[in-house]
């Protein structure tokens, strides 16, 4: 579907006398659109709407610049009067709910929001939008009470649950408290669902008070405890994309295939530069590594060296619109989601041992006893020469004689700077008054087979502090720069 197409296809859509205000999400899915033409959807409505062809409603939906639907035009007019209110919908697990008007601020209290009891959500699930109309009278716990009179737009219609049997009747209860009563299921043998069976469901009916919901298995996920089950429904549950479409594979393949270690373009060559990494003992990827030199003149040089990754994203490319609509690498217990394919996130814009890479480098000189004397920042490119665990700095710096025979003597004196430096800057800050809060981090043991055997705390010692140090010197010398 070529631009003018889209824009044509749109607006008709929205014109449309059954249309109800929507997100660019949702109408790109009624246009049948894949999910990599998304950000093209969101950049034509804003480009529509700019022209007064569409324009935005509350929470940012899409509504005809002139409302045709008689019921949605009246919803408006009684919002405007105080006595209709958009907002997002919560079911607590007594049945009845809260609505959170769309105008309100973040940090407003509890007591803005809309008390909605049982019998008044029609088939409203947490996540919905929804109208809703005021009472005249006060609810719980003196709250404004009102009755949902419009669902504007489901948050999703699929959900995530555990199959079983009843009577001859299929049936799944889903995760979480969203639904208090288990959904029945048409044909659960179409998918081979068995008994404790994980399952994706996608809901034909929702239920209300007055009536029980209706769905259809669309997925079976595996039977419950299983290794791997349990993160894949999560998955499932918060709709992670745990796939990447093929123009984004072949994309990034082709970056792949451009690249060439022996090309370092017209960046900063610091291969030359003795340079480590140190990450946890299960990184699955190094986006950022050190170098440090004492000068002649007694100062040290720092290099922080951040993996670049925006050079293998051309601005538009699938690789951007993908990365766009993803916004983060997601971390689960046992595996990664990436924002990026794995050729790039985990090899080309990996800081790996033994290879040349791509980096933005911040370079800063400071004194001997670690005062700020210049900033320049690069794009670079790095030859890595030792990848570090947290762990292994650690007992290198309890015990350096140990690590003579193991190490290369650049990288072992580049360690013991490292440390000095890190202690320097260390103590700087906290004579400038800075706090040091120690929370904590929990990290989740999983056995071999995948199943979570128990958690422990992680520490933060010495060899955290040298990374942090140097990361925050970073930020404070871009600071600087950009002021």
């Amino acid at each position: 579907m070529d631009q003018a197409t889209l824009e044509a296809a749109l607006i008709e859509l929205v014109e449309g006398p059954n249309y109800r205000p929507v997100k660019p999400k949702v109408l790109a899915e009624r246009l049948k659109l894949p999910k990599d033409r998304l950000h093209d959807v969101k950049k034509t409505v804003k480009q529509l709407v700019k022209r007064g062809k569409l324009a935005y409603g509350s929470n940012h939906l899409v509504k005809p610049v002139q409302a045709s639907a008689p019921r949605h035009a009246a919803a408006e007019s009684g919002a405007a009067s105080g006595r209709h209110v958009t907002g997002t919908y919560r079911r607590a697990s007594g049945g009845f709910g809260f609505v959170r008007p769309s105008n309100t601020p973040p940090e407003a209290d509890r007591d803005q929001d809309v008390y909605i009891p049982r019998d008044s959500a029609l088939d409203a699930a947490s996540g919905d939008l929804v109208m809703v109309r005021l009472a005249t009278k006060r609810g719980f716990r003196g709250l404004r009470q009102g009755e949902v009179v419009e669902i504007i737009e489901r948050e999703t219609h699929q959900f995530v649950g555990t199959y079983f049997e009843s009577a001859g009747t299929g049936f799944v209860q889903i995760d979480g408290t969203v639904f208090a009563q288990p959904i029945s299921v048409g044909d659960p043998g179409a998918k081979n669902a068995h008994r404790d069976d994980k399952v994706v469901i996608e809901m034909v009916r929702f239920p209300s008070h007055l009536s029980d919901g209706e769905g259809v298995i669309v997925e079976v996920l595996g039977p419950r405890g299983e290794p791997g089950v349990d993160t894949l429904s999560i998955i499932r549950e918060y709709g992670l994309p745990d796939e990447f479409p093929e123009d984004v594979l072949e994309s990034a393949r082709a970056q792949a295939d451009r690249f060439s270690e022996t090309v370092t373009e017209d960046r900063a060559d610091f291969t030359g530069e003795t340079t480590v990494t140190i990450d946890p003992v299960d990184a699955r990827d190094f986006d950022d590594a050190i170098s440090l030199t004492r000068l002649e003149n007694g100062h040290w040089r720092l290099g922080v060296h951040i993996a670049d990754v925006s050079h293998f994203v051309p601005v538009g490319s699938p690789l951007d619109r993908e990365a766009r609509q993803r916004a983060t690498s997601v971390y689960l217990p046992d595996r990664v989601l990436p924002m990026l394919p794995e050729v790039i996130s985990n090899s080309l814009a990996s800081l790996q041992p033994g290879r040349v890479r791509y980096t933005k480098t911040v370079v800063i000189e400071m004194t001997a006893d670690g005062a700020h004397v210049a900033t320049d920042v690069y794009s670079a490119a790095i030859h890595s020469d030792r990848r570090f665990t947290y762990e292994e700095v650690d007992e290198f710096l309890a015990d350096r004689d140990a690590w003579k025979k193991t190490l290369a003597a650049d990288v072992h004196r580049l360690l013991g700077d490292m440390y000095e430096l890190a202690m320097i800057l260390r103590r700087r800050r906290f004579a400038d008054g800075a706090l040091e809060l120690t929370l904590g981090e929990v990290k989740v043991d999983l056995d071999d087979d995948g199943r979570v055997a128990g958690a422990h705390l992680v520490e933060q010692t010495e060899s955290h502090q040298i990374i942090e140090e140097f990361m925050l010197a970073a930020n404070e010398a871009v600071a600087r720069r950009l002021e």
